[in-house]
């Protein structure tokens, strides 16, 4: 779309699916048991997160970000950045005509 632009990044988890929690839904869903959302993350959680990364010990993937996207004045679609010692993923949820919510992956990678 021609007028999308970002509208907003998140860097907690928590405040992402305190907004989100429906687009995490469907990118969890998309992943398996690949990556399950973590509602009640904290500062003590990213902070093992990122030692954990450091050691090369993070088995499961785990939220980094995720950035919203609008068209004008509405929701158009999230990507979300995920990362575990061995692999980063970036899944994409849009929305789409209809309303229905369509996740699809960006990028998953070995790290």
């Amino acid at each position: 779309m021609s007028g999308e632009y970002m509208w907003r990044n998140y860097l907690k988890e928590e405040e992402f699916l305190d907004e989100y929690g429906d687009v995490a839904a469907v990118a969890s869903e998309l992943l398996g048991d690949d990556w399950v959302p973590n509602y009640d993350c904290t500062d003590r959680d990213r902070h093992n997160r990122d030692y954990f990364l450091s050691t090369g010990e993070l088995i499961a993937l785990d939220f980094e970000s995720a950035a919203v996207f609008r068209d004008g004045e509405f929701f158009s679609s999230v990507q979300i950045v995920l990362r575990s010692s061995t692999r980063i993923a970036n899944v994409r949820v849009s929305k789409k005509e209809n309303g229905e919510l369509v996740a699809e992956k960006i990028i998953d990678r070995p790290a």
